[in-house]
């Protein structure tokens, strides 16, 4: 490292930045940190987090379903975002375009959430110097550094330094020895992370380390392991070999493991690697093993015995306690530097890797339908034949969208977080149908209930459920750019409700409530009424006047004062249309002296579609452009079945990635009824469910197919709940023959889906029950409709265990006039039913059962049985 080398890279970009940055560079860091500290929580809030710190999965459980601990999860979030590159979420959180972070220490999450929680009540020692390393830098980054591990500040000090490590004298050794390079950062808040920086980037004078290890195993175990059930918090894989280097490679690794880190097992096959298993522990005796407690967690294949982990030819030396194993896109040897004189391994070795090149790309497994949110399609499809889980994923989805990872979950946790979502509003589901229209999806005119008995019913312009998401998508964007006028808005709609308020406690106590009017005369308020409009009358009158919210806010926004007013028919007529201006008049008044009796910033409250609506028309195309609002999902389930150009009218163009607001051809479109300007939101997802065997891709609208992405959602028969046995055979072989002669007798579109043979682990322990109803309740109704009725075809699919056929040369009892020879003979078809007291249970031919026919289905041939 030369004065040369370090001039030459100071000239690089981020190391300019960091020279030149004339605030702290993780002020933002610094600030989630000292908002978490200073929170105050409740005595049971404290004891629930204390608790809840050493269980992960059950803080985000948890977290789903209460909305103050969920509060709580996105500011210890946002702290994580700033402080590791592997920080779940990490784009979400992390409010810096550029995307900074302290440091790639790859600590697990949950090491994190039980470090702040400790760094907040003090009641427990923190484990892992990292995480400690990363507050205290945030704290008073003058006095600590971003080389959070302990581990390579003690190699820094000891290759680098030139110095023997001691905790406490790190910082003072480390800016002393670039004491001569004369480095002057504009704030000096800075200068420990520039040296820091240094250090990372002159890394190979100084580094020596096994950072994770590489087995040869092509036998594919790991494809069935990367989908670990919600109940387990891990599983055990073991190697009859210990890893090249022995005890050295071993201590590299539990340093790791001791900072609260994981490292990745890799398993290469041909010259390329696709599996990676994610370690979070290990042990190589009996007595780590009985140390660890693992037992004390939900483990799949833990053994409490050290040497039941064996199999037929070998047994294990080593254990690992894997978090996951992920699927990777192939991934060439070559990417990997070994440790020492160690190479890529053979047979059972474990090779030590000091270094990867180039990122790698994880593959989610299909059953969590995972996409990362810059990846995910605005305006998407999933479509198959019935059962295919279509709409199921659709929730998956959804969730995994507005930033929900609902891959570690339960079922009832993810239906929970989901209908969470949905009482929101941040996530719209709703079915088309042949009778929708435009007016229910967009907008349309509909009556409006009375104010008072005896009034007239009265028509309004009323949104529909697209343009009203597409309103709060928006307003969510602007809440987080927090314009001026975004501003102006909001506060008036707090003042309006302040004077509410008043006015009604004036009411109820049977005061009047007298307002000045422009003429210098006076109007009584009458009302309130339930929609929370101002009803107006004269003294004396019976006649009254409704004023409301929404139009004083377009006057407020539009007349600056009142007192530049002249003729308040013709100003307020040309900003609000006909009205009683004179009222308009008292009412805004009377409010902006409220202005003056209100000290201090009002506090937000919920605001109204019309508060939102007015927010959103001063929205600019920058205020879009730099969207960080939450993502908004309306989900279609049946797309195809409703009249989708009708729907969507001439919206069809505007969800259109690049005819979103903000985008450099966003569009905005005079709405027929409001006459309203109006554009879709870049934050605004689509999801639509299709059933192919109601209508194919191909019979699609075109601007329909032209818009939205389509991702199939075929049978998938490798699925772990159908290799339960029965009859012979495994439940995904069942379903592949069906389908199979389906497709020959008719096509793909009119398949039969998984989810009608999947049963869980207590089913498959007796799969007869739960296949039978399915058959009589799902699958063969299926058939009957897609064939129409043609038993023939359906004998063909199911076989003769299924479908009796009846021979017609019997005399059949016509009317009299016909005779049984004056019609063509034809076959009548039955469907057997093998539940009991059915209908067609008189058709089970002797010896047969269920099971006898679905060995006929699979052509298994029955002499030998039944003469058995």
């Amino acid at each position: 490292m030369t004065r040369q080398e370090i001039e030459n890279v100071l000239q690089e970009p981020h190391f300019q930045k960091i020279i030149k940055e004339t605030d702290f560079y993780f002020l933002k860091g610094q600030q989630a940190l000292n908002n978490w500290l200073e929170l105050e929580v409740t005595d049971p809030m404290r004891e629930d987090l204390i608790r809840l710190s050493s269980d992960y999965t059950q803080f985000l459980e948890i977290a789903e379903v209460n909305p103050e601990m969920e509060k709580i999860k996105d500011k210890l979030f946002e702290i994580i975002a700033y402080c590791d590159n592997r920080a779940k979420d990490k784009s979400r959180y992390n409010q810096y375009d550029n995307g900074r972070i302290l440091a790639d220490a790859s600590v697990r999450m949950g090491n994190w959430i039980e470090g702040l929680v400790k760094f907040k009540f003090k009641h427990a020692e923190i484990t892992g110097k990292s995480i400690l390393n990363a507050f205290n830098y945030l704290l008073s980054p003058q006095d600590n550094c971003t080389i959070l591990s302990d581990n390579y500040r003690q190699m820094v000090s000891v290759n680098l330094l030139n110095k023997d490590y001691s905790p406490s004298r790190f910082i003072q050794d480390l800016s002393e020895f670039f004491d001569k390079y004369e480095l002057k950062p504009q704030n000096q808040d800075n200068y420990t992370y520039l040296i820091s920086s240094l250090v990372y980037a002159f890394r190979t004078e100084w580094i020596e380390e096994v950072i994770g290890l590489m087995a040869s195993d092509g036998t594919g175990w790991q494809e069935d392991a990367t989908i670990l059930e919600a109940k387990f918090e891990g599983l055990i894989i073991w190697n009859s070999k210990k890893p090249s280097g022995g005890q050295k490679t071993l201590n590299f690794l539990k340093e790791k493991i001791k900072d609260g880190q994981s490292f990745p097992l890799y398993y290469s096959n041909k010259g390329h690697v696709q599996y990676k298993a994610n370690i979070v522990d290990f042990a190589i005796s009996q007595k780590e093993l009985s140390d660890k407690k693992w037992a004390d967690k939900n483990i799949k294949r833990y053994h409490a015995n050290f040497e039941d982990y064996k199999d037929d030819n070998k047994k294990a030396y080593i254990l690992f306690l894997a978090e996951s194993i992920e699927k990777i896109s192939p991934k060439s040897i070559s990417d990997f530097k070994f440790f020492g004189k160690y190479s890529k391994p053979t047979q059972d070795n474990l090779s030590p890797i000091k270094e990867i090149e180039n990122d790698e790309v994880i593959i989610k497994p299909e059953s969590t339908m995972s996409n990362n949110i810059p990846n995910t399609a605005l305006n998407q499809i999933l479509f198959g034949p019935p059962g295919t889980g279509k709409t199921y994923h659709t929730v998956n989805e959804a969730l995994q969208i507005i930033g929900v990872d609902s891959s570690s979950m339960t079922r009832t946790v993810i239906k929970d977080a989901f209908d969470k979502k949905i009482k929101e509003g941040q996530i719209v589901f709703t079915t088309f149908h042949q009778s929708m229209s435009y007016e229910e999806f967009i907008e349309g005119i509909k009556p409006i209930e009375p104010e008072k008995d005896g009034d007239e019913v009265i028509y309004r312009v009323e949104p529909g459920l697209f343009k009203k998401l597409s309103i709060e998508a928006s307003f969510d964007i602007a809440k987080f750019r927090k314009s001026k006028e975004t501003a102006e808005v909001l506060d008036f709609s707090n003042l309006y409700d302040i004077f509410i308020e008043e006015v009604q406690e004036k009411l109820i106590n049977e005061q009047e409530v007298e307002l000045k009017t422009k003429s210098g005369g006076t109007v009584l308020i009458d009302g309130i009424s339930q929609q929370g409009n101002i009803i107006i009358k004269h003294h004396n009158g019976t006649r009254t006047y409704t004023v409301s919210k929404a139009r004083l806010t377009k006057l407020q926004a539009a007349i600056e004062s009142l007192d530049s007013v002249s003729n308040i028919n013709d100003e307020f007529r040309e900003v609000i249309g006909g009205s009683n201006s004179s009222a308009y008049w008292s009412v805004l008044n009377a409010i902006k002296q409220t202005t003056k009796r209100v000290n201090g910033k009002v506090e937000l409250k919920t605001f109204s579609y019309s508060d939102k609506v007015e927010v959103v028309k001063k929205m600019t195309k920058e205020d879009f452009n730099t969207a960080k609002g939450k993502n908004f999902v309306l989900i279609i389930d049946e797309i195809n079945r409703g009249n989708v150009s009708q729907i969507f009218g001439e919206l069809i163009t505007l969800i259109e990635e690049d005819k979103r607001l903000g985008k450099d051809e966003g569009l905005k479109i005079s709405l027929p009824y409001s006459k309203e300007k109006f554009g879709v939101p870049p934050n605004l997802y689509i999801i639509g469910t299709m059933n192919t065997a109601d209508r194919s891709v191909e019979a699609l609208d075109t601007a329909l197919r032209r818009r939205f992405s389509f991702t199939e959602m075929p049978p998938r028969y490798h699925l772990h709940g159908l290799q339960y046995e029965f009859a012979g055979v495994k439940g995904c072989q069942i379903l592949e023959k069906i389908n199979k002669r389906i497709e020959k007798l008719l096509d793909r579109d009119h398949l039969i889906g998984h989810s009608y043979f999947l049963l869980n682990e207590e089913e498959q322990q007796s799969p007869e029950p739960i296949l039978l109803d399915s058959f009589y309740r799902n699958i063969i109704p299926l058939l009957q409709e897609y064939f129409f009725g043609d038993y023939a075809k359906i004998g063909a699919v199911l076989g003769s265990g299924f479908v009796y056929t009846e021979n017609e040369s019997k005399e059949a009892d016509f009317a009299t006039g016909y005779e049984n020879e004056d019609f063509a003979e034809k076959d009548i078809y039955q469907i057997i039913d093998y539940r009991p007291n059915q209908s067609g249970s008189r058709y089970i031919q002797p010896e047969m059962t269920f099971e006898r026919a679905i060995r006929l289905l699979m052509n298994q041939a029955l002499e030998e049985e039944i003469e058995s």
